[in-house]
């Protein structure tokens, strides 16, 4: 089992987000946290170093993985454009 550890910047993503956006994505961070490898539910991003999990077409979880503390670390969260700042 996973610990997730959001900084700043996602908590107020996801704060800013719907309620039925807010619970695709809790059913997705129970997805990461009970899987026995999350990388492999994202794809990775080198030019970022993290790894992207798509939620639906426009929207998706960008997180990083620390094996030594068994830890997610989750940065951003929403449309592609709030989450890469760009198009």
């Amino acid at each position: 089992m996973w610990i997730l550890a959001p900084n700043k910047k996602f908590i107020k993503q996801y704060k800013s987000l719907g309620s039925d956006l807010q619970k695709r994505i809790d059913v997705a961070l129970a997805e990461l946290v009970n899987s026995e490898n999350p990388i492999k539910l994202g794809n990775y991003k080198p030019s970022l170093r993290v790894y992207a999990y798509n939620l639906d077409k426009s929207n998706r979880i960008i997180y990083s993985v620390d094996f030594s503390n068994n830890t997610i670390e989750l940065r951003r969260v929403g449309t592609h454009k709030q989450v890469y700042g760009k198009d």
